[in-house]
């Protein structure tokens, strides 16, 4: 009689292995995420916890910072009020935006000055969430626009970056730079 139970035991055993490896460790992933352990006869349902996403980034310069400067030798100067909520890089350049005599960085509800602006310029803004200096832009929710008008470096200028009851300048919407 005792021969008969090792000789089932062993079968049981071989079985198993068969199966999913008696006496190991190894543990045989089934149908439907389950996981069967034979040495214990247990099943379990697998866990595995998703990798936790990347908190979105809110990297702010520092309100009134020139960001990027490429040639402020004049006498201009421009005020600049940011009412709205949105950070904005003020870009002043005589011809293209990527290649600006200077960048200013504005805080939302903030306001700012930028002094040596040399001859006729334009005024480009980015506006968005998430400021990348290495970049030099936003990262999300990002909006491109221009005064449409240029501005002379031998006057001082105040701009208001939100819509102003009276306002005299107009601006468009530009491509990304």
């Amino acid at each position: 009689m005792m021969a008969k139970r090792v000789w089932l035991v062993a079968a049981a055993c071989a079985a198993a292995m068969l199966v999913s490896g008696c006496g190991t460790s190894e543990k045989s992933t089934g149908a439907a995420g389950t996981t069967s352990a034979a040495k214990q006869g247990i099943t379990t349902t697998s866990s595995k916890a998703a990798a936790p996403s990347t908190p979105l980034q809110n990297r702010r310069a520092g309100n009134g910072e020139i960001v990027q400067q490429n040639g402020l030798v004049g006498s201009g100067t421009l005020d600049i009020d940011n009412g709205n909520s949105a950070d904005v890089a003020v870009v002043v350049t005589t011809g293209n935006p990527s290649n600006p005599q200077a960048t200013i960085y504005v805080q939302g509800n903030s306001k700012a000055t930028l002094s040596g602006i040399a001859g006729t310029y334009y005024v480009y803004l980015k506006s968005g969430k998430d400021w990348d200096q290495a970049t030099l832009s936003f990262t999300r929710d990002k909006d491109f626009s221009k005064f449409d008008d240029p501005f002379d470096a031998d006057s001082a200028w105040e701009i208001s970056l939100q819509p102003t009851v009276g306002g005299n300048a107009s601006t468009s919407d530009v491509p990304a730079f």
